[in-house]
């Protein structure tokens, strides 16, 4: 009986594919009825069926982009109670400052930029690092002039003339700029040595640079305006505290003069008598 049963079942379903080809080849507009409607009835089924996956996929990327956004907001909140506390500390350090100058009768630094220059030739001497410049007295360029470029510190003028002036270079062995240390204001000496990398003098006692600590110019000796970038610390040994300078000085091309001056204020008469000294 169950043979029979399965025979008949295969043979059922045999001549209904059978029939389908058959019809299915001529086109026959009952065929076709019969699978649009047959499509008609499958597609909102599997519509349905496919809503819940849908849906299942959009609750995941949700929940992931909500983990996200907690994240980020989480960040964004230390990051900025950070900054209100660098910019609090930042404002006492401006008042402290003013407070100071104010007392001391310090006045504010001026800049001018005197020329812009091209360089025109070097010394091309292991024992004189200098460079000529087309640009000199006919253009407002005075002897120990800073001069710079987009880079950072390149020397200063030591002879002008009327259209063209001498620079001598930070590494030459002539060479003393004031600088100081970017992160805690450490003063020193940055002493050129006739080679690419200048070292480090009148390092405190006690103090310790690290490599990659960056170097600034102090603004003392009136020649170079403070905060200019210098160099970092590339090598410290027995010959002392290496610096790799900002600007490459061995592919100079343009080059700025600048002036710097302290514009004080002057003192009231009756005034405290050290403030008068301290301008004189």
């Amino acid at each position: 009986m169950k043979e029979l049963r399965h025979r008949f079942s295969s043979g059922f379903f045999v001549t209904m594919a059978l029939a389908l080809l058959i019809f299915g080849s001529k086109n026959s507009p009952v065929v076709d009825g019969f699978k649009s409607g047959v499509s008609d009835f499958f597609v909102p089924v599997l519509d349905l069926a496919s809503r819940p996956f849908e849906a299942a996929d959009d609750f995941i990327e949700w929940t992931q982009q909500v983990a996200i956004v907690f994240s980020e907001n989480k960040r964004l909140r230390a990051e900025n109670d950070s900054l209100k506390q660098a910019r609090t500390k930042a404002s006492q350090l401006a008042i402290d400052n003013q407070r100071l100058k104010r007392l001391l009768n310090v006045g504010e630094g001026q800049v001018n930029t005197l020329a812009a220059a091209r360089v025109v030739s070097d010394s091309d001497s292991p024992f004189f690092k200098s460079v000529l410049i087309n640009r000199g007295t006919r253009d407002g360029v005075g002897k120990g002039k800073a001069v710079i470029n987009e880079d950072g510190i390149v020397g200063r003028t030591i002879t002008v003339g009327a259209s063209s002036s001498r620079v001598l270079l930070a590494t030459d062995i002539n060479s003393r700029i004031p600088v100081k240390l970017a992160s805690g204001g450490l003063n020193m000496i940055l002493e050129g040595d006739n080679s690419a990398y200048p070292k480090l003098a009148f390092l405190p006692l006690g103090e310790h640079l690290v490599i990659g600590d960056l170097v600034l110019t102090s603004g003392y000796g009136m020649v170079f305006p403070p905060d200019l970038p210098v160099g970092q610390v590339v090598a410290i040994n027995s010959e002392g505290i290496k610096i790799k300078l900002s600007a490459k000085l061995y592919n100079l091309n343009y080059v700025s003069i600048v002036g710097y001056e302290i514009i004080r204020s002057p003192v009231t008469s009756g005034g405290d008598p050290s403030l008068k000294e301290i301008n004189r």
